[in-house]
């Protein structure tokens, strides 16, 4: 991958910032020029430079398939993450063991220490706002095959962790992508805290925030419809393009663009969501044929409507 759940602000949460939308027409011939009237994401003045640079949609783009089944380890961590030597300890594990947290980045939560009997109050710090979640022992296994939701951590929901041996407590994974604001507080920050709270045992680590340098986008949460698209400079006006595959090999297939169907603008975190719109999810009936982009010059798993 009964407890009360807590809410998803302790103090200072204030309603993040939309990232608004303003969908295109989808009907009618399909055009391959790119056009200005599209859904739009635009972050506030603050996180983007005056003058933004456009960045071109490819007519044709190469698919590929990857996949490595990695997974992060929080017992491992202990002997490779400094600062986490003492018990009780808490932390978020990432697939490559790394003291820092980035968006998007498959990661767990670990803690050490702690009663498998009782829950744990979790929380995060991310610039002037706190998120509070509850982190439940449960004595099932650990899968590795279940995702969480990507804003676990940020949303107040109850998270199962399971016994790995020595202490250890481990969550299923998740893609992490905090909220918009949470992202943004995260980039000017430069730091995520984290708490573990479960009565008189307490323990606190600061992760340093790595903020994403390659271009690429990425399903949040499946069946959800949202991309996210990150890696590319703050400021760039990155267009998001719908294709549909020409032919299709194992490992290789070809795709054609059809439309524009939006524009992102990099915030500082440099990260966006993109909500695809209801319309071409309507207009594609969740076919494997297509897919939804961006310019990049390697178009591994490419995301469906």
């Amino acid at each position: 991958m009964s407890i009360v759940m807590l809410g998803c602000a302790v103090a200072g949460c204030s309603s993040p910032p939309s990232e608004s939308v303003s969908p295109s027409p989808t009907t009618g011939a399909a055009s391959p020029s790119p056009s200005r009237t599209t859904q739009t994401a635009t972050p506030s003045s603050s996180t983007t430079t005056d003058s933004a640079t456009d960045v071109l949609l490819a007519q044709q783009i190469t698919l590929l398939a990857a996949g490595d089944g990695a997974a992060p380890d929080c017992t491992a961590d202990l002997g490779r993450i400094s600062g986490l030597s003492g018990s009780p300890a808490v932390w978020v594990g990432n697939i490559r063991g790394l003291d820092r947290v980035t968006t998007p980045d498959e990661v767990a939560l670990c803690l050490s220490g702690f009663s498998p009997d009782e829950p744990v109050k979790v929380v995060v710090t991310a610039g002037g706002r706190q998120y509070a979640s509850t982190a439940q022992p449960t004595a099932s296994e650990l899968t590795y095959a279940h995702f969480e939701p990507s804003e676990s951590l940020f949303t107040g929901q109850v998270l199962a962790v399971h016994p790995q041996g020595d202490g250890v407590l481990q969550s299923e994974k998740w893609w992490f992508v905090p909220p918009g604001a949470a992202r943004e507080d995260l980039a000017a920050a430069g730091t995520l805290t984290i708490q573990a709270t479960q009565g008189s045992l307490t323990a606190q680590h600061s992760h340093s925030v790595e903020l994403p340098g390659n271009p690429d986008r990425l399903v949040v949460d499946n069946g959800s419809h949202r991309i996210l698209i990150y890696g590319f400079p703050p400021g760039a006006r990155i267009p998001v393009g719908l294709y549909k595959t020409d032919s299709t090999t194992q490992s290789e297939s070809r795709a054609s663009l059809v439309r524009q169907i939006g524009t992102v603008v990099m915030p500082r975190s440099r990260t966006v969501v993109f909500t695809v719109p209801d319309a071409v999810v309507k207009e594609t009936g969740n076919q494997g044929s297509y897919c939804v982009t961006v310019p990049m010059p390697e178009q591994y798993n490419c995301p469906q409507p």
